[in-house]
């Protein structure tokens, strides 16, 4: 089979977990082209939660599974925290290159050409050898344009010309654009302007033959000055957030395997309840240069490495915070006013901010709270949930990160205690995991039930029963249900419910350092029985998990039962067939 080069690097690979269904939303958005219902979308989220990896993904799929529309990727990354607006001379080059090297790509079917997007004389000499008429006729208009005396002109024809070939030629395209909002300063040296030049992309945005496709990882910026103005109620917005539990320690397990440490379903949970599920943070603890990371999957050692990243200079996630605020030093750093309140909402993650309350525990005006406020939003530490509204930042490390260096300054308190109500707190946290620890395989399997979709697969290879076994798409899988019979509580781990909740799989996921016995086997058949005949289920599909497999009489009795049952090994090959990692050892 030939391999096909993707056009764009694809440095997440094996690590994307968690956002199949914005890459799949997107597909069918972009494969709709020319949709006159279709708008412009933007994914907006915080920086590295995994939107540049959704775009290079959708790219190349849109370049080798589809021929009908073009798609065509601007990056302006590379200009983030950039200390000079970017000017208009380099909007034009960037933005005309993506879209030269994505159509010369796309069309001739040379995807290396993408990688050259950013060289202009390169991409001219493929025109001509090529002799692409459209191609030389965009370059010398471009080099026209350029000219003039000022690079406005350049700008505005490179923004709407791609939509106008696309009308023009019958030719849909999808213009993706990364870091959208840098374009709301750009500035043109021969006028000495400096212009938002997102108000200028009303046109490009309203086109149905080339709709736009932004992100942006300053949210605020991006939501309130590059998608209002001119161009508000013009593009769909999806927030993406952090991942799930079960998606979480998914990555946990697949970034293991890759960093060559060892993990089990403790650390993952410990790593979900300490990251709240934000992807970088749990890359920062798997792959950190502490020592301690060699200890894994001692908990004790996870203490030690979360440590050293925020507080350390060599920790990822001290480096990363760290560049972050330097981003936004002239609003963090007006005065101790805007610090107070930025300690204080920390407190209170994901709560409503009670700015009278916060004005009379600080000793501030209710004004002064207020204006801190809106300079917390600006920056990204705070959300805005209404006109005067705000809620806590949702990111764990992003608040110890903001405890540990705000409060040495504001409370005069050493590196040592800055930290000491963490330790607390994490140990606190570590008492409390092995009450979680039956669950981590409960909602891992419950997250591949979810992505059946009707396929029939090998019975014996993954669940011990000869013959083919349909997987069904399931309208619900619920955890923990059941029924209540004569007091008595009979309650089932996982149920998924298809064909109008008239059939069901019901399934018991056991979670023990041995392997389950004849004993568990008869009170899961009993627990089923009782539970299909109280919801009158039509058909009953039963399912038996245990990790660590099955003693002899017990796989008999089973068999016997006519039961599905899978160990590790069975399951984990279930897991790959759906994109997942699977549990360890």
């Amino acid at each position: 089979m030939e391999r096909r080069l993707p056009p764009l690097e694809d440095l997440v690979g094996d690590m994307f977990v968690d956002r199949e269904w914005e890459l799949e939303t997107l597909w069918e958005w972009a494969t709709s082209v020319p949709n006159p219902a279709l708008s412009s979308f933007a994914l907006v989220g915080r920086r590295r939660t995994g939107k540049t990896a959704i775009l290079v993904k959708l790219f190349n799929r849109l370049f080798w599974e589809q021929e009908r529309v073009l798609p065509v990727f601007v990056s302006f990354a590379g200009y983030v925290g950039r200390d000079r607006a970017l000017t208009g001379y380099e909007f034009a080059r960037e933005y005309l290159g993506g879209y030269l090297a994505g159509y010369l790509a796309f069309r001739y079917r040379r995807p290396e050409i993408v990688g050259h997007r950013r060289n202009l004389a390169y991409l001219r000499l493929l025109a001509r050898q090529m002799q692409d008429e459209a191609a030389l006729w965009w370059l010398e208009n471009y080099d026209r344009l350029l000219e003039e005396p000022s690079s406005y002109g350049v700008m505005q024809w490179v923004i709407n010309m791609p939509s106008e070939e696309a009308r023009q030629r019958g030719m849909p395209t999808v213009i993706i654009v990364d870091e959208f909002q840098v374009l709301t300063d750009v500035y043109d040296p021969p006028q000495d302007t400096h212009y938002v030049l997102t108000n200028s992309f009303q046109s490009a945005a309203e086109t149905k033959w080339a709709p736009l496709l932004v992100s942006g990882s300053a949210v605020s910026l991006l939501v309130r000055k590059a998608l209002g103005g001119m161009l508000s109620g013009r593009f769909h917005y999806h927030h993406l957030g952090p991942l799930t539990r079960d998606y979480a320690q998914d990555l946990v397990f697949r970034l293991g395997e890759s960093a060559g440490v060892t993990v089990n379903e403790e650390l993952a949970e410990a790593i979900w309840q300490l990251t709240g599920g934000f992807p970088y943070s749990i890359y920062a603890l798997l792959t950190s240069f502490s020592p301690a990371r060699r200890r894994f999957p001692a908990l004790d050692a996870l203490e030690e490495v979360l440590l050293f990243e925020l507080t350390d200079t060599d920790g990822k996630l001290w480096q990363h915070f760290s560049e972050e605020f330097e981003k936004y030093d002239a609003l963090l750093n007006t005065g101790q006013v805007t610090k107070k309140v930025m300690l204080w909402a920390v407190k209170y993650p994901g709560e409503r901010i009670d700015a009278r309350r916060v004005a009379q525990e600080t000793g501030l005006t209710d004004e002064e709270v207020q204006a801190a406020l809106r300079r917390l939003y600006r920056a990204d530490i705070v959300d805005k949930v209404g006109w005067t509204l705000y809620e806590g930042p949702r990111d764990p490390m992003l608040r110890k990160y903001i405890e540990y260096n705000y409060r040495q300054e504001i409370e005069d308190l050493s590196p040592a205690e800055a930290v000491r109500d963490w330790q607390t707190e994490y140990r606190r946290l570590m008492g409390r995991v092995n009450n979680f620890i039956g669950e981590v395989a409960e909602v891992y399997v419950g997250a591949v039930m979810r992505k059946f979709d009707g396929r029939e697969v090998d019975g014996e290879h993954y669940f011990g029963r000869s013959g083919p076994v349909t997987l069904p798409r399931f309208e619900r899988v619920v955890r923990r249900g059941g029924v209540v019979r004569g007091g008595v509580p009979f309650e089932i781990d996982l149920t998924g419910e298809w064909d109008a909740g008239r059939r069901a799989w019901l399934v018991q996921v056991k979670y023990k350092r041995s392997p389950a016995g004849v004993e568990d086997i008869a009170r899961f058949l009993e627990q089923v029985a009782t539970v299909a005949e109280e919801k009158e289920y039509a058909q009953v599909e039963r399912w038996y998990f245990c990790k660590q497999g099955y003693t002899a009489e017990a796989a008999e009795k089973l068999r016997e039962a006519g039961v599905l049952f899978s160990d590790r090994q069975r399951f984990n090959a279930l897991a790959n067939l759906f994109g997942f990692f699977g549990l360890p050892e």
